[in-house]
């Protein structure tokens, strides 16, 4: 009788739970170019950091991905452009911070993309360019935030914008 009873009490907990499926992450690509390696550090929150080997200039990149179900659960009713806005809502406050293209959205290879260039010029770090990507797949919000110095912009925009174009979903 004893057994029985234990046996009623496992069955009853098991079926008081309800099934539901979470998603977890999806499988994505990112290539980045000879001369840049894989490192850490640099945003406590990203998945994929990387950085730029000598003798190109410093610059440094991170991706950062949020599932847009959990977006929904933060009630954050977010079109690209909010979402791109309120991403790099952090470096407005920065001293010297000013758009060089505002945000604006492309759509390629199937993805929605959002893009955003600025700079800061804070006198701790000096003056910073930035290229940040917001990418939406179907489930997903990735953000790709690249940085060099204003003065590298140039040398370094093409291999920022190779590192995004190569992002793919596998």
């Amino acid at each position: 009788m004893k057994n029985l009873i234990i046996i009623v009490a496992l069955f009853s907990c098991i079926s008081s739970f309800s099934q539901q499926k979470i998603r977890g992450a999806e499988a994505f690509t990112l290539s980045i170019p000879k001369g840049f390696q894989r490192t850490i550090g640099l945003n406590d929150y990203a998945t994929i950091q990387f950085e730029s080997l000598s003798p190109k200039p410093n610059s440094y990149g991170f991706v950062i991905f949020e599932h847009k179900d959990e977006l929904k659960l933060a009630e954050a009713h977010l079109d690209m452009i909010d979402y791109t806005l309120n991403s790099i809502e952090p470096y407005t406050e920065k001293q010297g911070f000013k758009y060089i293209k505002q945000p604006y959205i492309s759509y390629q290879k199937g993805f929605n993309y959002a893009y955003a260039e600025f700079e800061t010029n804070d006198p701790e770090s000096g003056n910073i360019y930035f290229l940040q990507t917001v990418i939406e797949t179907k489930s997903f919000i990735y953000q790709i935030l690249q940085y060099c110095s204003l003065e590298n912009k140039d040398i370094m925009k093409n291999d920022f914008v190779t590192i995004v174009n190569s992002f793919k979903l596998d």
